[in-house]
């Protein structure tokens, strides 16, 4: 019986693999990675977008792009906890200038339609 985890090849009947210890009747699902660096990135441009789209006077546009920058940008700086290493800093400051840019583009935005 193949192990569903780690494709050992183990004895039938076998009830856990003798490699990795996983139940062998039951399905492996391997956990998500999530790519904080990612979501920062995309909310950051997200939000340079809003504050280009803001600032050249289309209204709809700015506020719309605003408020999902301002969306994944909330999500983004909350992920930093998640990841090892040095990457942290980088991520943060990512997400706040996300947030930022979001928030003066959703402003200006809404002066334009007003």
């Amino acid at each position: 019986m193949k192990c569903p985890k780690c494709g050992f090849d183990n004895p039938e009947g076998t009830l856990f693999c003798e490699e990795c210890d996983w139940r062998v009747d039951q399905i492996y699902r391997p956990e998500k990675k999530r790519n904080p660096l990612a979501f920062a990135g995309i909310a950051c441009a997200l939000g340079a977008v809003s504050a280009v789209l803001g600032f050249a006077g289309v209204a709809i546009g700015a506020v719309a792009a605003g408020a999902v920058g301002m969306v994944l940008s909330g999500y983004a700086v909350n992920l930093p906890r998640y990841i090892e290493g040095s990457n942290k800093g980088l991520c943060t400051a990512l997400s706040g200038a996300g947030i930022a840019l979001s928030v003066i583009g959703f402003l200006y935005g809404l002066v334009g339609v007003i």
